[in-house]
């Protein structure tokens, strides 16, 4: 029996329980497996173990280390908490010690972590045989010489190798003409935008390597992934050896999913996730448990620790309002630092935190977990979950939205002991590619020999950059240009055309977004966040290309609403469904912000909405789209249901689904309706793709699990109660149209026929579906 079992039925008996604890699991405890090097580890580091308490290795860590000594490039694949560190620590450190001229570089994708990491190295007492320190956008001038010159391990994130260390590759001459190992921790993070671009510095880094004579062992770790050896390929380029069995122990778990009740069924309104979450917040550090309370935006953090100390003082328990506090990207790096130690020590008893927390930052025990709303990944989600109970049981509550994703996975909550998500990366991209090949020729001047690197889009944007006079022309083809590209280039976007976002109360520029995002974002009356920042957004310059922002305090946000086309423009792979088609290919997007709307935090619930008058953008992209037959338009018009109504709600409701296929957030894609049919199909046409220029391999993921997106669609909507369609099935905050049409029903029949199931309609038009142990059976 669960250590919890006493604290939950404390829940069930309060006066505001009406059956929110939809479904409870029991994750069992494991043993470690323990096993040793084939070869022993130099005795300092041996020793050093000994000294932070290590005496025994498990097994996935010992096979990691012989495998890394052994030359070969490894990934190691767990969850949380089991010692991925070791990992490539132990053979990095081992190497280090007998050779004194050998070098290598961490890689982290926050600079919290890189912190964190270097920490847990100096820890180890190695600091003088082994000098170590970060290298980032806070690294004094005065300290970087020092760092490349003494330090034998230099942790870093890849921004900082792209615009830092890469493009002044000479002075770091030495260090790559030693460089052993490349460590890259967290490798899942990289996904979407940021993980095309990862990939590419990766191909730049190995570039480099490869002039001053070095061939570095590659070493990842990264949470569970639904595609490594795909994701590895992508990312890195190399073969590997893969290590995915975690023999680390592992305390009990037991996973709570907390559904908040309906306000009004029939409509499908529940009551807000962020009140659900405060009040459980509050009980549970009335029992004095450490608690972690994951949220999904710096927004929303703050919010609900105002929400959890108001609650905290009506319950005159003003003692316990300074011991919870909020954790966030764009605090000062000596305020998140404080904030560590402080739950490290056990001061705080509760902490507030977005995603920043998430990775591998150690802050020591905590007790329980709520997660207010699906993190968006099973990985994500498993990540968050470890954060509790590293000693002891920990207790995790997932309180969901009126998400359809949401819903789908607390009423399936075995869907989170399956294998994890794909994660996305298409290297197919052209402009993040060109951008990269530029890059590349100003570090050292293209060759033939560099489309190894650059693969098939390599010849036709050479060719391009040499007609451009970018590039010389020759077997060796220099940059001719006066400035370096980098400065241009933000790896976590896609195009260089910015606008400049400034405070007008301050008069400083904040930084800068593409063009195309500063339409979804940035439009006058929009709640734009900005390190950790609420702002609201008044005006925007079109000609002078500027964003101007009021700092403002704000319980709602702000969704656009866009008219949209496209055309196709090429047609890569297709597959047949029972009553229709589904292809995959590139489009020409047009899209036009023309209004916006704001919604309450947590609820989704629209306050209002306004009319914009702003340009079109077009983009192309990649995209999937599915084609209906006209036996199945004229079943559905027999029934009398409405067809763009059907197709619209399908749309809404697969975008929607993606999270639960490929790691994809609600931004990265969007879609589009036609009927009676497209110019370009001649059908009824269900469009989805990346929501941005190029694409970045969302829709190219969701198309080879069409199946699986398109029958956890049809669950959703079938299972959800509401009467004609609502929040947590069909409808979306997003939608340019109003949500209308929409047509509940006529998906769900839709759906259904083109995967072949056999359905009834019942006299309210209502249909029902035979499918949920079939889907159970595939997954």
């Amino acid at each position: 029996m669960s250590q919890w079992t006493e604290f939950l039925e404390r829940l069930k008996r309060a006066s505001d329980y009406r059956g929110q604890i939809v479904a409870t699991l029991f994750v069992p405890a494991r043993e470690p497996v323990f096993d040793d090097p084939k070869e022993p580890l130099h005795p300092a580091l041996v020793e050093a173990l000994k000294r932070v308490g290590i005496e025994r290795l498990y097994r996935h860590q010992a096979e990691a280390c012989d495998a890394v000594r052994r030359g070969e490039n490894v990934a190691v694949f767990t969850p949380t908490a089991s010692g991925k560190t070791l990992c490539y620590n132990l053979p990095v450190l081992d190497t280090l010690l007998k050779d004194p001229k050998a070098r290598a570089f961490y890689l982290f994708p926050t600079k919290a972590l890189a912190q964190d990491q270097l920490r847990k190295l100096q820890e180890l007492g190695l600091v003088r045989e082994l000098p170590a320190a970060t290298y980032d956008g806070d690294t004094p001038m005065d300290m970087r010489r020092l760092v490349r010159e003494q330090c034998r391990i230099v942790l870093t994130n890849p921004d900082m190798l792209h615009v830092g260390i890469l493009p002044n590759h000479t002075l770091w001459a030495h260090f790559f003409r030693n460089l052993k190992f490349v460590v890259i921790d967290e490798l899942h993070t990289y996904r979407g935008i940021f993980g095309i671009h990862f990939a590419y510095v990766i191909r730049r880094l190995r570039r480099i390597c490869r002039l001053y004579g070095s061939n570095p062992v590659f070493i990842c770790t990264s949470a569970t992934l639904g595609n490594p050896e795909e994701a590895l390929s992508n990312l890195i380029g190399l073969p590997f050896r893969i290590i995915t069995g975690d023999t680390s122990p592992m305390p009990a778990k037991t996973l709570v999913f907390w559904n908040p009740p309906f306000l009004d069924i029939e409509a499908g309104i529940r009551a807000r996730a962020s009140t659900e979450a405060v009040k459980l917040t509050v009980k549970l550090l009335k029992d004095g448990i450490r608690t972690i309370v994951f949220t999904k935006s710096r927004m929303g953090t703050e919010l609900l620790l105002r929400y959890v100390r108001d609650q905290l003082a009506h319950e005159w328990l003003d003692d316990l309002k300074d011991k919870v506090m909020s954790y966030r990207a764009g605090y000062l790096p000596e305020e998140r630092r404080e904030i560590e130690r402080r739950l490290f020590s056990g001061e705080l008893l509760g902490v507030i935190a977005t995603s920043a927390l998430e990775l591998g930052i150690d802050v020591g025990e905590l007790d329980a977990a709520i997660l207010v709303g699906y993190p968006g990944t099973i990985a994500s989600t498993w990540q968050r979950a470890g954060r509790a109970g590293r000693q002891k049981e920990g207790l995790v509550i997932l309180v969901a939205t009126a998400n359809p994703v949401d819903q789908h996975i607390v009423h399936n909550p075995d869907f989170l002991l399956r294998g994890a998500e794909p994660i996305a990366i298409s290297t197919r991209n052209p402009y993040i590619a060109a951008a990269h090949l530029m890059c590349a020729a100003f570090e050292l001047p293209l060759s033939d020999a560099d489309r190894e690197f650059f693969g098939e889009l390599f010849d036709p944007l050479v060719e391009r950059m040499e007609e451009q006079g970018i590039i010389s022309k020759g077997e060796r083809k220099f940059w001719l240009l006066r400035d370096r590209p980098h400065d241009d280039i933000n790896i976590r976007s896609v195009t260089s055309e910015e606008f400049q976002i400034v405070n007008r109360a301050t008069g400083i520029a904040l930084g800068t977004a593409e063009r195309w995002r500063v339409f979804r974002s940035l439009y006058p009356g929009a709640i734009y966040l900005h390190m950790g920042e609420t702002y609201f957004a008044e005006a925007l310059d079109l000609t002078k290309k500027v964003a101007y922002v009021q700092p403002t305090v704000t319980d709602y946000y702000t969704v656009p609403m866009e008219q949209k086309d496209n055309e196709v423009l090429s047609v890569w792979t297709q597959k047949p469904l029972k009553f229709g088609t589904a292809y995959l290919g590139e489009l020409k997007v047009r899209e036009q912000v023309i209004g916006f709307k704001r919604l309450r935090l947590f609820t989704d619930e629209v306050i209002s909405a306004e009319v914009l008058d702003l340009p079109p953008e077009e983009f192309e992209t990649v995209g999937l789209w599915i084609c209906v037959d006209d036996e199945l338009i004229a079943e559905l018009e027999e029934h009398e249901f409405h067809l763009m109504g059907s197709l619209h709600a399908t749309e809404h409701a697969a975008i929607a689904m993606m999270p639960l296929v490929v790691s994809a957030d609600p931004d990265d894609v969007a879609g589009i309706s036609y009927a009676p049919w497209h110019p370009d199909t001649r059908q009824p046409t269900i469009f989805i793709y990346d929501g941005f220029p190029g694409g970045a391999g969302f829709s190219e993921a969701a198309f080879e699990r069409l199946e699986e997106l398109l029958s956890r669609t049809l669950e959703t909507i079938a299972n959800c109660p509401c009467k004609a369609g609502c929040p947590s099935c069909v409808q979306s905050p997003r939608c340019g149209s109003e949500n209308r049409p929409l047509d509940k029903w006529g998906s769900v029949l839709l759906l259904a026929k083109l995967l072949g199931r056999d359905v009834v309609l019942s006299r309210d038009r209502r249909v029902k579906v035979e499918f949920i142990s079939e889907l159970a059976r595939q997954t």
